[in-house]
């Protein structure tokens, strides 16, 4: 296997395997959450899986924002944002007034993983 931080389509392949992102999954013991069969995460989420600060994400979705968003990386805005923040009640610390919320799905962050090791 080539080496999956310089080649996309390597990454690609890895994030394409539903059995290799579950095993992924299992094994780094992610805590996210569940919404419509989908384990989602937000950017603090994100940032404290990497030990990093928030602003290293929002950096990360500039410069890479294509390749997030082909994996999962979405702006959850308008009803959508609203069913999230209703489903999370408590569980995300989300200002009343957001118009909208950077989220992440495993795919999305495992793919990255590999990036920063």
């Amino acid at each position: 296997m080539n080496d999956l931080t310089v080649s996309n389509i390597e990454r690609q392949n890895v994030l394409n395997n539903n059995y290799a992102l579950q095993s992924i999954q299992e094994n780094l013991d992610v805590n996210g959450l569940r919404f419509h069969d989908q384990l989602l995460f937000t950017t603090k989420m994100v940032a404290e899986f990497y030990g990093v600060d928030e602003r290293t994400i929002k950096r990360y979705v500039q410069e890479y924002g294509d390749e997030l968003r082909a994996n999962g990386y979405f702006l959850s805005e308008g009803n959508s944002l609203k069913e999230l923040k209703l489903h999370f009640v408590g569980d995300i610390n989300v200002p009343k007034f957001t118009r909208q919320l950077g989220v992440f799905s495993f795919r999305t962050i495992d793919g990255k993983k590999e990036k920063n090791d």
